[in-house]
């Protein structure tokens, strides 16, 4: 659906288009200036709208963080931007080498990242999964092909877990595996492919698609 301003826009347009074409009997200069006086006026109240918005959505992410922050730091970190939070769980703590399944550890760790979370409506929850650049080994091949399979069949772990024991929205959830490709850190250490080796739960606001989807307009 076209935003308000995008009609209004719309509407001045076709209005100085009809003027250029000399349709002065109904187009009077009075006219297009009311017109971009509303267009002023919804946008201001869009500008409200949205700052209303983020400092709910930065209040909530506090109070997450809030919950999480008794959490070992070298278990989980936890960035804020505008209203996006980001909770990073390096993979050692979630899974063994090579493996999807989660671990006791990873458990514990899951439990209070959804209780955390478990009143989360209004957003998207992104769960995605990393890995360093080492290639799968002969012993995993059959399992897991590349890390691209390896990335997306842990972050779908993390999200079945959520939705199975947190009792979250599971139509809230999105899952997918980036393999190698978003490193943090370099990988010609094993400090740099340990930080690399991550699962990242990402909140966004619920209406990203629509806004993506009028950009791509």
């Amino acid at each position: 659906m076209p935003s308000k301003i995008a009609l209004r826009i719309g509407v001045v347009s076709a209005i100085i288009v009809a003027g250029g074409s000399g349709c002065v009997s109904r187009v009077t200069h009075e006219q297009v200036l009311d017109e971009l006086e509303k267009v002023r006026e919804v946008a201001a109240q869009q500008v409200v709208e949205d700052e209303k918005r983020l400092a709910e959505a930065r209040l909530a992410n506090e109070q997450i963080a809030a919950q999480l922050e008794n959490l070992e730091k070298d278990k989980i970190t936890i960035q804020q931007i505008r209203d996006r939070l980001t909770i990073t769980v390096i993979d050692r703590v979630l899974f063994e080498s090579g493996k999807d399944s989660i671990t006791p550890e990873g458990t514990e760790v899951l439990n209070e990242v959804g209780a955390a979370l478990k009143d989360v409506r209004d957003r998207q929850i992104h769960v995605s999964g990393h890995t360093d650049n080492i290639q799968i080994g002969p012993r995993l091949k059959d399992h897991f092909k590349t890390n691209w399979e390896l990335s997306t069949a842990r972050a779908t772990s993390v999200v079945r877990y959520l939705v199975d024991h947190a009792d979250i929205d599971p139509h809230l959830f999105t899952a997918v595996g980036h393999a190698y490709t978003q490193p943090v850190a370099e990988n010609d250490s094993e400090e740099g492919r340990s930080q690399n080796r991550r699962i990242e739960i990402t909140l966004y606001p619920k209406n990203l698609k629509n806004i993506m989807a009028e950009f791509e307009k």
